[in-house]
């Protein structure tokens, strides 16, 4: 692979399906999204706004030269900035499609982490299970099936009801 440019990145890949990540010069392509994956990313996203966070999806965050990567969504209680964030929100959430694989991932959650990022939730809706990366534990550790994903002091996601609701919401909507 050869080298791109920042500039060359935009130029090539803006507005081009899937979307693409800027890693080192290389133009990296975004898993595509199942529909499980959307409906979760719906659900997560829908849950933090009602708690009162500033939600959005496939946001990309230009907070490095070097690597622009879009989460699957992001979270702040702060000022959103426009038209992308150049500075770390508190949340970003990572949801596995069938052609995810969790070491990538994590190594996101680590670059989220290592840019200021609080709390990187990383969530396989097939399997039903997640991870957190946070400041305190880079590497990532598995959250309980019957625990929470957490975010700041007073946010607390039960993995039980976020499945409940998703499967709720599978059911209520996408008959089989």
């Amino acid at each position: 692979m050869s080298h791109l440019s920042l500039d060359d990145f935009h130029r090539l890949y803006d507005g081009v399906k899937p979307y693409h990540e800027y890693w080192y010069g290389q133009a990296i392509p975004k898993a595509r999204a199942s529909t499980l994956h959307g409906l979760l990313q719906t659900v997560l996203l829908t849950w933090l706004f009602e708690r009162g966070w500033k939600a959005a999806a496939e946001v990309t965050l230009k907070i490095s030269p070097d690597v622009e990567l879009i989460p699957d969504g992001i979270a702040t209680r702060g000022p959103v900035q426009q038209p992308y964030p150049t500075r770390p929100v508190e949340v970003c959430i990572e949801i596995l499609s069938p052609d995810d694989r969790l070491q990538k991932a994590l190594q996101k959650g680590r670059f989220y982490v290592d840019w200021g990022v609080s709390d990187v939730w990383i969530i396989d809706p097939a399997r039903r299970t997640a991870w957190m990366v946070t400041r305190d534990n880079r590497e990532g550790i598995a959250v309980p099936p019957e625990g929470s994903l957490t975010a700041g002091e007073d946010t607390q996601i039960p993995l039980p009801e976020l499945f409940a609701r998703l499967n709720k919401f599978l059911q209520n909507t996408w008959p089989r």
